[in-house]
């Protein structure tokens, strides 16, 4: 970003009567009219010549002269509707806006279209959509900016449809969110998605690629192609992925058992609040404990800390001698399976568990049918709480497993879908100057961005509550979007720590609502979620990440989805006792035939390469 000074340009000079040397002793004044853009006095020296023995005296007199300022972006901004902060409230905050490159808003008016991921939270104020919200107004009024949404989706099945339709139809919008990694190699092989390494260099602002440089080679592992860059990153926060054990409190001081450490007491406690139909639901209806059909890791409901508990996860690679072996075939994995096939016949689970997906896990928690459950820093359920006011979360580590490990899956939070732009797209430019510029916004924690007042907030009284509405599910990208997306990966943590160590020192009395409420914590679920974070990355040494950290290779590109098809079919079955697991033998030996050793060999390949 450029500093104050650089933002004021001179709108013309000229220059009044003439110059030259005067024969005349006596001195005659030059004015000279510099038309600058705020008020301010010019004043210069009287300067003497000696030419030979002639004495010729310049002389400028002081002037008063006077520019016109630029608008502030809270003075471009006063004339809409929407009321970004609450200043003028007793007990509200203002809003501070990051100062406007030099370059915005742009004299004629850009329209970008894009591609956008919707779904149910995808929600509006009264009469707003994707492409006219209080964001979308707000960078139109500052930037000259408009984005238009060519199409939307919601599943990943959908996402790969449309963006394969697109990709073979040619008709590809300026701007494209996530685009699945597979359609993203083949549109750079087809030419059809903008190298964007040189627009990065020139575009990204410093504070934005110093934040990405201490990452290495990270941000670029699925976006990089023969050494050139074909997308930009969704940012995830760090270790935003890792799952830690949340816990119902209330439910285990009934049964009267500490918090588990052990595998053995996670079923144990999960058997016991089966039998002892402790959830809300009708009699049965009680999950010991969440799991859902990602059965290796997951967001909501993850059983990767057993798998880890074993040693591998299915799903990674990790060294085995100098080469990487896949954790699916690892014997350690066979012993995984055996015992998940007695917890489940213990009733550990549901029945059902793997028809569940993320939002059906939820469900089950929402509706106060599980005791606990592996998840995220959201796993405080707010719905829960409402539903049941004796609902109490807690979070703790993850326990430790029969071999002494006390493994969890991690990832690399520099997304495997990128953003990316269509071929030939003009206004490149302009999506990086706003997303660096929304990021200040947004994720400089001082400058208190809560969104809008009676949109993703509301007013009672002298106290503030949310409306439900995200406005970051408004924004196309790169920060942002319903998928989320950072500049900085630290942020999340470092607003909780701003908010525990700048706002916990004020006084109660003292605090504006937006901080009463935040602080406050009316149903105890803001906290639970906030130590759930710090303590992820305070144990971040128990996240294990796959090794394979690169583009598909062809044999994955080819031929993963059927492995992995065998693979998920082999253990569900083994883990509900349609199948014994003797056949894990024979699912090693059909991955293997099937394309396994292809993959393996490449694999190898890539990581001798490394060096």
């Amino acid at each position: 970003m450029s500093n104050q000074l650089s933002r004021r340009a001179f709108l013309r000079l000229s220059a009044l009567g003439a110059t030259g040397l005067l024969a005349a002793c006596a001195p005659k004044v030059v004015k000279e009219t510099v038309v600058v853009e705020k008020e301010k006095v010019v004043e210069k020296p009287v300067e003497k010549v000696v030419e030979k023995e002639k004495v010729v005296t310049k002389e400028v007199v002081k002037e008063v002269v006077k520019e016109v300022a630029p608008k502030t972006p809270e003075e471009i901004l006063a004339g809409l509707k929407d009321k970004l902060g609450s200043p003028d409230k007793p007990r509200g905050w203002k809003t501070t806006l990051p100062d406007l490159p030099k370059n915005v808003p742009y004299k004629s008016p850009v329209v970008i279209t894009c591609t956008r991921r919707v779904d149910a939270q995808t929600t509006f104020c009264t009469g707003d959509n994707l492409e006219n919200n209080p964001w979308s107004r707000m960078i139109k009024a500052l930037f000259n900016v408009e984005y238009k949404v060519a199409w939307t989706w919601s599943t990943g099945d959908e996402a790969n449809q449309k963006y394969n339709l697109a990709a073979a139809s040619g008709d590809i919008p300026d701007f494209l969110e996530t685009v699945p990694l597979t359609i993203f190699l083949k549109m750079v092989q087809a030419k059809q998605l903008e190298d964007l390494t040189d627009a990065y260099d020139m575009y990204a602002s410093p504070r934005w690629k110093a934040i990405w440089r201490e990452y290495g080679e990270l941000p670029w592992t699925w976006s990089k192609v023969d050494g050139r860059i074909y997308g930009i990153p969704r940012v995830e926060d760090l270790a935003h992925n890792d799952c830690l054990m949340y816990y119902r409190q209330d439910w285990f001081d009934k049964l009267g058992k500490p918090v588990p450490k052990t595998f053995d007491e996670v079923h144990d406690a999960a058997v016991a609040f089966a039998k002892g139909d402790y959830g809300m639901g009708a009699k049965g209806s009680t999950i010991g404990l969440l799991w859902s059909n990602a059965i290796y890791a997951t967001w909501y409901g993850s059983m990767d800390w057993f798998w880890g508990g074993y040693g591998y996860l299915p799903h990674h690679w990790q060294p085995e001698g100098k080469n990487l072996m896949y954790g699916a075939i690892r014997p350690e994995v066979k012993e995984a399976l055996g015992v998940l096939a007695q917890w489940y016949k213990d009733g550990v689970f549901a029945k059902d568990f793997y028809t569940f997906d993320t939002s059906k896990a939820m469900q089950n928690v929402a509706a106060n049918l599980c005791g606990f459950h592996f998840t995220p820093s959201w796993g405080a359920n707010l719905d829960s709480v409402k539903n049941d006011p004796k609902c109490k979360w807690a979070v703790a580590n993850i326990p430790i497993g029969p071999k002494g490990f006390r493994r969890r899956h991690t990832e690399n939070n520099f997304r495997e879908s990128p953003f990316a732009f269509r071929k030939g797209a003009k206004n490149i430019e302009a999506v990086f100057t706003i997303t660096d510029w929304w990021d200040q916004l947004w994720h400089d924690s001082w400058r208190r961005m809560h969104g809008w007042e009676g949109c993703n907030y509301i007013w009672e009284g002298d106290k503030i509550k949310p409306a439900g509405i995200s406005f970051q599910n408004w924004t196309p990208g790169f920060v942002g979007t319903r998928g989320s997306g950072f500049i900085d990966p630290k942020f999340p943590a470092q607003d909780i720590r701003y908010r525990r160590e700048e706002w916990g020192k004020i006084p109660p009395e003292k605090r504006d609502a937006m901080q009463e409420y935040v602080l406050n914590d009316p149903y105890g679920t803001v906290k639970v979620n906030d130590d759930c974070r710090l303590m992820i990355l305070e144990t971040a040494g128990d996240g294990v990440m796959t090794k394979l950290q690169r583009i598909p290779t062809p044999t994955e590109v080819a031929k993963g989805a059927d492995l992995a098809k065998l693979r998920d079919q082999t253990f569900i079955n083994i883990i509900i006792g349609q199948q014994p697991l003797s056949d894990f033998d024979r699912f090693v030996a059909d991955w293997k035939a099937a394309g396994g050793d292809e993959w393996t060999a490449e694999v190898n390949d890539w990581w001798q390469s490394r060096g």
